[in-house]
């Protein structure tokens, strides 16, 4: 069966991963901050979040090559169809 991906590759977009990553740090610095009494940014400011967002950097780069492998193998099988991503 196959199927067109909209963006022309599998998975979330760069964009909307350091987007996540951005709502996930927040939430994470907001439970820090409900525990030491600082605020959200200033939490986020601590090296220990300066820390996961830089590895998560790395994180997604590896995120968005394997969602390129992943897609370039399903074009190969047949799977996704190439013309209709060219189009998107």
């Amino acid at each position: 069966m196959e199927q067109h991906v909209p963006d022309g590759i599998l998975g979330m977009t760069e964009p909307e991963l350091y987007g996540y990553l951005n709502d996930l740090l927040h939430e994470e610095a907001q439970e820090a901050a409900d525990e030491s009494g600082k605020t959200v940014e200033e939490e986020l400011q601590t090296a220990g979040f300066a820390a996961a967002g830089a590895a998560s950097t790395y994180a997604i780069k590896l995120i968005m090559a394997n969602n390129a492998f992943l897609t370039r193998q399903l074009l190969d099988l047949g799977v996704l169809d190439a013309e209709d991503q060219d189009a998107g």
